[in-house]
């Protein structure tokens, strides 16, 4: 039976505003989200019997709550011709940290689903397949440097020459994406105060590879409520920091927080130096 192998990057996030609530209960934001090269990798295998069987070795259910199923289950209602596959999810990317790791699955599932059908839909149309499962499925699908709108679902892409070697770096659990987004509902209100206009200045120092012009640009509205109650998050940044990071921030609702270097051999270090702290770490890079 035919089987094909397909990696699925995480994302982090360079830029993150929450800008208002949604009558769906949703919220609209503005990101910059960049693929990395810390990645998972899906092994799909097309087989007689009617069955999509996700091995995942214990690490999450063979359900609907797993976006690899709801993906497969997304992809086969727009065929309209479902197949038999059994998939084997080899997981790098840390769960739960706001990395997009379960998109990122998703999203790998579609290509594949698509590959070994013969190629049955184009981008755009494995887009809209995509944002029927979850909000960064979108994004995680056509991967490199997207400004996004709305829920995640507007897509712009971004050139972005920035160098520099990343260090993710995990230092506890994480803060559930409805209680971090409640939280925020707390502090802001109906967000009338906050400007929803594009950051153009990071769009443009990314344009031109400038990172020092970029550096002070990055942000992440989660910040603000996230960091008070994970300590976690500060201890990373400061690490990082104090090995030589040019900058430190935490991406999505937390709690992985990346650093850019612009020496990978103070990333190493950093990698060394979170590790021996007990923290989770991972030297990677943006991809396109």
């Amino acid at each position: 039976m035919q089987e094909i192998r397909v990696e699925a990057n995480a994302k982090i996030n360079l830029y993150l505003k929450v800008t208002g609530r949604r009558p769906d209960g949703y919220h609209d934001l503005i990101t910059v989200m960049q693929r990395i090269s810390l990645s998972d990798t899906l092994c799909v295998k097309r087989v007689c019997e009617q069955v999509v069987s996700v091995d995942t070795g214990g690490l999450l259910p063979d359900d609907e709550s797993n976006l690899v199923t709801r993906a497969a289950r997304a992809y086969f209602k727009a065929s309209g011709a479902p197949f038999g596959v059994r998939v084997t999810l080899e997981k790098r990317i840390p769960m739960a940290a706001g990395l997009g790791g379960g998109s990122a699955d998703a999203a790998a599932m579609l290509k594949a689903l698509n590959r070994l059908d013969g190629d049955r839909f184009d981008e755009e149309r494995l887009v809209e397949i995509a944002a029927t499962v979850g909000a960064d499925v979108p994004f995680c699908l056509v991967g490199g440097t997207r400004l996004c709108r709305g829920i995640g679902e507007r897509m712009e892409r971004v050139e972005n020459d920035l160098n520099g070697t990343l260090v993710v770096a995990i230092g506890e659990e994480g803060v559930s994406t409805p209680r971090a987004f409640a939280a925020l509902d707390e502090r802001h209100g109906d967000f009338s105060e906050v400007d929803p206009a594009a950051p153009q200045a990071l769009l443009d120092a990314m344009q031109t590879g400038e990172l020092p012009a970029a550096l002070p640009q990055f942000y992440n509205m989660f910040e603000q409520v996230i960091e008070p109650i994970r300590p976690g998050v500060s201890e990373c940044k400061s690490v990082l920091l104090s090995c030589g990071a040019a900058k430190a921030m935490m991406s999505g609702s937390g709690p992985s927080v990346w650093g850019i270097f612009e020496k990978e051999a103070d990333a190493e270090r950093a990698v060394e130096s979170l590790i021996a702290a007990g923290k989770r770490a991972y030297l990677c890079h943006m991809t396109k």
